[in-house]
């Protein structure tokens, strides 16, 4: 057995596993929900203010339809208003669905090395199911984790950790993937290896928790892969 072949054996990748988070990294439901919050509020004759968007990033569906409600004067019953401002993203959701750039080039890639690779998403887990489908990568993800799955959502580390209690990997050994502050914090506070890749429209692009941070998906070059020690 030469040399070349033993070093090639004796390499291991750091990580066993990637955690992709779901709505901004994977799909572009971040877009999609601010328009659907334009679209709603237009119907009421309304003017979206973009800051607002960020105000309900992490508020509950009825708590933010109650502020939509109280900021804009917003006729009607809460119920009835979520109601209606879910089906303004319903539509969306349906008809302007698409992957981020980079995904699948980073899911091939993945694959490639041997990774399994997860979701941890705040999202309900029929929409990311819906999705996945729709857009024929499903076959990538051995473990989807959702809100439906856990008592907090992120921050809180337990999304992370049962994901990675599923995948049957040690947290150390996973690496997150993530575009939102509270999902950088919730991999962190898990004990795994954040690389954040920040929606720029809404989140500011450094995050000091973070482990690194790229502009796109399509920076996690084979370079990034050598320096996080997934290849060699």
């Amino acid at each position: 057995m030469n040399e070349e072949i033993i070093h090639k054996e004796r390499f291991k990748p750091r990580f066993a596993a990637i955690i992709f988070d779901f709505d901004g990294l994977l799909v572009n439901t971040e877009e999609l929900r601010e328009q659907s919050l334009v679209n709603f509020l237009k119907k009421y004759g309304k003017t979206f203010e973009f800051p607002d968007y960020t105000k309900t990033m992490l508020a509950g569906t009825e708590e933010t339809t109650k502020f939509l409600k109280d900021k804009y004067e917003l006729p009607g019953e809460i119920d009835d208003l979520t109601k209606e401002r879910r089906s303004f993203f319903d539509m969306l959701f349906q008809s302007r669905l698409t992957l981020m750039e980079g995904v699948v080039e980073i899911l091939e890639k993945a694959r490639g090395i041997g990774l399994k690779m997860a979701i941890a998403s705040n999202r309900y887990k029929a929409d990311v199911l819906d999705a996945l489908n729709r857009l024929g990568v499903d076959n990538y993800f051995e473990v989807i984790v959702n809100i439906d799955d856990v008592e907090n959502k992120k921050p809180h580390p337990e999304i992370y950790l049962l994901a990675s209690e599923k995948l049957g990997i040690a947290p150390k050994k996973c690496l997150v993937l993530e575009d939102a502050p509270h999902g950088v914090e919730s991999g962190k506070a898990a004990g795994m290896t954040v690389v954040y890749v920040p929606s720029t429209r809404y989140f500011d692009e450094k995050h000091d928790k973070a482990d690194l941070v790229l502009k796109t998906m399509r920076d996690l070059t084979d370079e990034v892969f050598k320096k996080l020690e997934l290849i060699e």
